[in-house]
């Protein structure tokens, strides 16, 4: 069984999707060491040819692992779809095709006619939230698609002890389909009531593309250890999004203990359950989202608050790497069945 991987650059060394493959010994990653020969092919050959493939962020490096996927006979799983599959579509061997997006941007990515044509080359599709099932369902039989959640490294992401109460922490972590409009209006609430009494503070990959309040903290290319101390001492993750399937920064977050407010939208609610370690807010609802950290801040240091974090990493538990390994491989043995 091979894997076609391309490292995301912005994850932590044991953060993103990839990590899955520590855990499935009997799986090969792609790309690995290429030939001096093979090398100068795929710079020779990538600018013509990606002009003929229609995924908007198709650089030198998936194009390569492409091509070894595309003349091999042996089942394949591509773990990022939207990326890393399109010439490979017409390979001989059986591919499992794993898709991040939510379905708005899914329907952005590709027209409708190219998805019917696209979705059904591949033997299964993996989908990482219910909402995503639907998507696929309307491309391809229903049975050929599962839903096998994300995974968090529960090893390295743990708890350490209780956060801090003389200055709680208020963190948000992350970029993409962020809502920065709600951050904004939240950050200047809890400012306006608690001035410096609390931290404010921001681990993002965007630190100069946009302004931010004034009161806030913004950190960019931290380390992995560093963000793991940031997640044990706050005392709340705010994560308001636009959309969302799985989120890294979410499972991490739970992983470490600390106690979640998120916008109830895509994916969510998949992965938070009905746990008290997270509370939902509308989308777009800057004002239920500001209350519901308050009423977290208001129980740090308190037995409330213990019982949060410790259901938060009971919650992450339940995605523990091991056990989505265990659910790929039932998906991988389907393939052996053609």
């Amino acid at each position: 069984m091979l894997a076609s991987v391309v490292r995301v650059p912005w994850h932590t060394p044991h953060g993103g999707y990839d990590r899955l493959l520590d855990h499935l010994p009997e799986v090969r990653p792609l790309p690995g060491p290429v030939s001096p020969l093979t090398a100068r092919v795929v710079r020779r050959a990538h600018p013509t040819l990606a002009r003929h493939c229609p995924l908007p962020f198709y650089p030198a490096e998936h194009f390569a692992t492409d091509l070894r996927l595309l003349t091999s006979r042996e089942a394949a799983h591509v773990l990022y779809g939207e990326e890393q599959y399109w010439f490979s579509r017409r390979r001989p061997g059986p591919t499992v095709v794993t898709y991040h997006q939510p379905p708005a941007r899914l329907k952005q990515l590709l027209p409708p006619g190219t998805w019917r044509k696209l979705a059904p080359t591949a033997a299964r599709i993996i989908v990482l939230a219910p909402h995503q099932q639907a998507f696929f369902t309307g491309l391809m039989p229903a049975e050929r698609i599962h839903l096998v959640p994300h995974g968090i490294d529960t090893t390295t992401f743990t708890p350490a002890g209780q956060p801090a109460t003389d200055r709680p922490l208020v963190l948000t972590v992350g970029w993409w389909l962020r809502d920065w409009t709600v951050l904004d209006t939240v950050h200047a609430q809890l400012h306006r009531r608690y001035g410096d009494a609390i931290e404010l503070l921001v681990v993002t990959r965007k630190a100069r593309t946009r302004p931010w309040h004034p009161a806030a903290r913004v950190l960019e290319g931290v380390s992995e250890q560093t963000l793991i101390g940031l997640y044990r001492r706050a005392a709340v993750m705010l994560l308001p999004l636009e959309d969302a399937t799985a989120n890294n920064a979410l499972l991490e977050a739970l992983a470490c203990g600390t106690p979640v407010v998120a916008t109830d939208i895509g994916g969510i609610r998949h992965y938070t359950g009905p746990s008290q370690a997270a509370q939902l807010t509308p989308p777009g609802d800057a004002g239920a989202s500001a209350d519901a950290v308050e009423k977290i801040l208001a129980e740090t240091g308190t037995a409330a608050h213990a019982i949060r974090r410790a259901l938060a990493r009971e919650r992450a538990e339940l995605f523990a790497w091991p056990l989505i390994a265990d659910r790929m491989r039932d998906v991988y043995q389907l393939l052996e069945q053609r």
